[in-house]
């Protein structure tokens, strides 16, 4: 069963989807994506819309995973402090989110239990990690961890906003990395089989 594919926009400056939720540490709650891989995106870039099947879907799944890593690395290197202890979230299987706590000594500040599809129990967490564990964690990263259909309790962390990255610095992240996904795109549509025309069903306020 496959989820609707909805459109993205990237035709402007505008905060991406994914890397917004990122910056705002709710990117954990995608997990759920792990059980409906997408076989197809629709974009709008530039004015034009496009659904991105096959190989160019892998690709794009590939710019997305690497985008959110390269996030969490612009954000950490503006973390100046090395003994800061920087807000997270992150979620997964119960399991999994015990020994990811117990591995990077992260201390908990809240837990909430859900349920992931088909009847997996799991948590979503927020707590703190010091800055070398969390640069440990960010450097580790696969593509196959950021993967939504293969996405682990690593890949799935966010930094939440805090005192140590400005909202100036945040928007320098924000744009920095939106226009690498506009880059990466038009790569994409240049060179990638599985390109297709698309009707652009979305007004430019959606």
């Amino acid at each position: 069963m496959e989820r609707p594919s909805e459109l993205i926009k990237y035709g402007t400056l505008a905060i991406p989807i994914i890397v917004a939720l990122i910056i705002g540490g709710v990117i954990s709650f995608l997990v759920v994506y792990s059980f409906y891989p997408e076989k197809h995106e629709n974009i709008n870039i530039d004015g034009k819309c496009y659904e991105l099947t096959g190989m160019a879907h892998e690709a794009f799944t590939n710019l997305v995973a690497e985008n959110k890593k390269n996030t969490l690395l612009l954000q950490l290197k503006k973390i100046e402090e090395n003994d800061a202890s920087i807000p997270i979230i992150f979620n997964g299987r119960n399991s999994d989110i015990e020994n990811f706590i117990n591995r990077y000594h992260i201390a908990v500040t809240s837990k909430q239990n859900v349920t992931y599809y088909p009847d997996i129990v799991g948590s979503v967490v927020q707590g703190y990690v010091t800055k070398m564990d969390l640069q440990s964690i960010i450097e580790n990263l696969s593509l196959y961890d950021l993967y939504p259909s293969s996405k682990t309790v690593a890949g799935s962390i966010g930094i939440q906003p805090n005192k140590y990255i400005t909202s100036e610095e945040t928007k320098d992240v924000t744009l920095s990395q939106n226009q690498l996904i506009q880059n990466g795109l038009r790569e994409i549509i240049a060179k990638s089989d599985g390109v297709k025309s698309a009707e652009c069903r979305y007004n430019n306020n959606r």
